[in-house]
């Protein structure tokens, strides 16, 4: 799965002439390479999502002050960022190679990235919810979600990218073990809430929205996490990966005791209690938001330790 993980020697190397090392030696071409690398990714992610959205991205942003788009374009981009920076932190060959490498794991990347998150948006039409047709509304609820599902797409990618040397297939099929528990787990936690989110997000509920964002993001961490790593045989990595969402179930845990009973003061339930009444009834959007921050808390501390 680590495809960008090995240094070559020529990523080590030191000029004959001076002091010059890899250490002290980001000299203006290789700034220069990286900017104008990031600049061509981004450009290449705009015109994907504009191929997503279905319309003009000038024309959504500027002409009609579509908040929700740009969330959501929001949301694409910083995936983007995610999948380019093992990209572009990997090894040096030469000029000629580092350029057809970045162009094709890059637009690879891209490509993955929305694909996965094309899958994610034909699940949620599945359950009630018509993310890129509501995102052409305005309906910002939506703009979150929808961001939300390609920056966690993103993280999937980024990981399925990183380690292995090179081998495609692992990097392949842990991908799409990544997009479906990304898509079963977050549908799986959506259940558990007492109200009906497609039905919230629809009716352009923040409140709703950043709740399910702030899992829907989580999650993309930890299973993003769960499938990087050196691959070192299928039966190992799904051991990991297996394990890894096992602890995802914890973040339910977080909403109900930490998120609803501390911070929110509303008094221990496993089921309903004050915080789903405070986002489905009050639209609150600091209880979204505190529940989201719940999940990205725990999502940050589980893949810095494990």
């Amino acid at each position: 799965m680590r495809i960008m993980e090995k240094r070559l020697e020529t990523g080590n190397w030191k000029l004959n002439s001076g002091n010059c090392t890899k250490e002290n030696a980001m000299d203006a071409a290789t700034i220069g390479f990286v900017v104008i690398a990031v600049v061509v990714l981004l450009a290449i992610a705009r015109l994907a999502y504009r191929l997503v959205l279905g319309q003009s991205m000038t024309r959504a942003l500027i002409d009609h002050d579509n908040q929700a788009a740009a969330v959501a374009l929001a949301g694409f981009l910083l995936g983007v960022i995610q999948v380019i920076i093992p990209i572009l932190s990997g090894p040096s060959h030469s000029f000629r190679a580092d350029v057809l490498g970045v162009a094709l794991y890059g637009i690879g990347g891209i490509i993955a990235m929305t694909v996965a998150g094309l899958i994610f948006e034909r699940f949620s039409i599945w359950t009630g919810v018509k993310l890129r047709e509501e995102v052409a509304k305005n309906n910002l609820a939506a703009g979150l979600v929808d961001g939300a599902i390609h920056f966690a797409s993103g993280q999937i990618v980024a990981g399925a990218l990183t380690g292995d040397g090179g081998a495609i297939m692992p990097t392949i099929v842990f991908w799409i073990a990544g997009i479906i528990a990304l898509i079963l787990l977050t549908q799986i936690f959506r259940l558990l809430t007492s109200y009906n989110d497609s039905r919230m997000i629809n009716e352009g509920n923040v409140a709703a929205a950043l709740g399910s964002a702030g899992l829907i993001i989580s999650i993309g961490m930890m299973v993003g996490y769960a499938v990087s790593g050196t691959f070192t045989g299928y039966a190992e990595g799904f051991r990991s990966f297996g394990l890894m969402l096992l602890v995802v179930f914890f973040l339910y845990p977080v909403r109900q005791i930490i998120v609803q009973t501390i911070l929110l003061g509303g008094g221990f339930s496993l089921w309903k209690g004050r915080l789903d009444a405070e986002i489905a009834d009050d639209r609150n959007v600091g209880a979204g938001l505190l529940e989201a921050v719940g999940y990205l808390a725990t999502a940050l501390v589980v893949t810095n330790i494990f």
